[in-house]
């Protein structure tokens, strides 16, 4: 086939161009990371122990933020020797840090980086760099877990995003790795035109957020529509309900593979396998995985907080740094039947965001707001809620100096052209927003989407 032509070029040719353009090794570092997939678990522990050893090092010498907050703060027991006993780094600390990062190199110049100003999902947009080394471990990653649903870089796939692609090396890049990139927003137009780009340019894989994949599936089972060449499906970004599972699977025809990471700080921490069931492998060459309470490790069974500590990035250097979710261990010895020897996680618990359901059946999906607010700067905080289709209460935090009324004015006109008038918003402007009982603040809330959700099964095709 033609296809499988291309995909072999672009292993020989195109792939080594893109990293000598980009001055990355993705290529060499996803060959390195299939090749170790069943070493010694113990061989993969002592790496681990290894590096997080480097980078506790290199961070206390380089820099000056990390001293103080490791001299100041009491910290916590860690298995990891390198780790015990330092503090848990949050958002708000780097926030803080302001100009501190990125780091210099060790010759006092400023290396080459990736700066990513994230969308705010936690109510405030965050500015994070990662060194060149860091990005490939990034997309190799990525590319690992893409090739567990059966992804050979250069098979044509798709992406669904909310935020377009603008830049020519990014449009370059889409081109050559036969990338389809479509912003979608939940709307049915947008279903129907990703619907009929699946099957114009024979995509072989679908990647993208749970909830926009789920509504894209429904709406192929509402008309009938099938994409027989997509032979593999990558889920990220919020929680793949069991429903939303169901009704892509049936849709597609093949299984979902669940995988979850931080796209801001570029890392990725746990993806499921086509054997895994409910369980995730944890990716341990980039990073550890902590799951702490606070007193420290919590134990096989037990909820704990999800603390990641970085390997190869360092220019901004992340130590036990808490990611804001949770999750839940399996034991030491747990293994998968696809003979990995990975470590496993046994369920994520922390992403809990819903859809807004619109009373003519269509939706729109949190990450509707995420874009819409990384707009308005002034907004410290946000929340909406949804206690019937046509009604939604906008919770805001602003900034000091903060235009209200211009900010409703966008909100409104934004929420109302998505929903084709349907629903009307309503604002709160508030002190805060309080955490959620998962320990988190949850951008959306919509009693209609969890009714549905507690009820609803995948409609008959």
């Amino acid at each position: 086939m033609a296809s499988d032509l291309y995909s072999r070029v672009f292993e020989r040719q195109v792939f080594p161009f893109l990293d000598r353009l980009n001055g990355t090794h993705i290529r060499r570092t996803l060959s390195e990371l299939l090749d170790a997939e069943h070493d010694d678990p113990a061989e993969i522990q002592r790496r681990q122990h290894k590096h997080a050893q480097r980078v506790v090092d290199h961070t206390r010498t380089r820099s000056a933020f990390y001293r103080q907050l490791w001299t100041e703060r009491p910290g916590l027991p860690s298995e990891i020797p390198a780790l015990d006993g330092l503090p848990v780094v949050t958002k708000s600390d780097l926030a803080a840090a302001g100009n501190q990062f990125p780091l210099p190199d060790e010759s006092g110049s400023n290396p080459k980086i990736i700066t990513c100003v994230t969308s705010g999902s936690t109510g405030k947009p965050m500015t994070f760099h990662r060194s060149l080394d860091q990005d490939s471990w990034f997309w190799a990653l990525r590319f690992r877990i893409w090739r567990w649903a059966g992804y050979q870089p250069g098979d044509p796939y798709l992406t669904v995003n909310l935020n377009p692609r603008l830049a020519w090396k990014k449009k370059l890049q889409d081109r050559l790795f036969r990338c389809a990139y479509l912003t979608f927003n939940a709307d049915n137009l947008d279903a129907e035109r990703i619907a009929t780009t699946l099957q114009r340019r024979n995509i072989r894989h679908l990647n993208g957020f749970s909830s926009s994949l789920f509504v894209l599936a429904q709406h192929m089972l509402d008309r009938g529509l099938q994409a027989p060449s997509v032979t593999g499906i990558t889920a990220t970004g919020d929680t793949l309900f069991p429903v939303y599972r169901e009704t892509i699977e049936q849709a597609f025809g093949v299984r979902v593979l669940d995988y979850y990471g931080a796209g801001g700080e570029g890392v990725h921490l746990a993806s499921q396998c086509p054997d895994s069931g409910s369980r995730y492998h944890l990716l341990p060459e980039n990073a550890i995985t902590e799951l702490l309470d606070d007193e420290g490790p919590v134990a096989p069974g037990k909820t704990g907080r999800i603390v990641v500590t970085q390997f190869h990035n360092s220019v901004m250097p992340l130590v036990r740094y808490e990611l804001g979710d949770l999750a839940v261990p399996a034991p030491p010895d747990a293994r998968c039947t696809c003979g990995r020897t990975l470590p496993m996680l046994e369920r994520l618990e922390g992403r809990v965001p819903d859809l807004i359901v619109v009373s003519d059946g269509t939706y729109l999906v949190p990450h509707f707001f995420v874009v819409l607010f990384k707009g308005l700067q002034s907004i410290y905080r946000y929340q909406i809620y949804q206690q019937a289709p046509d009604h939604m209460r906008v919770r805001l935090v602003g900034h000091t100096g903060c235009p209200r009324s211009e900010v409703e004015a966008v909100v409104r006109r934004e929420v109302t052209t998505a929903t084709r008038q349907l629903i009307q918003p309503e604002f709160d402007w508030v002190d805060d927003i309080p955490l959620s009982g998962a320990g988190k603040r949850r951008l959306v809330i919509s009693d209609v989407s969890q009714r549905r959700q507690q009820g609803q099964q995948p409609r008959a095709q």
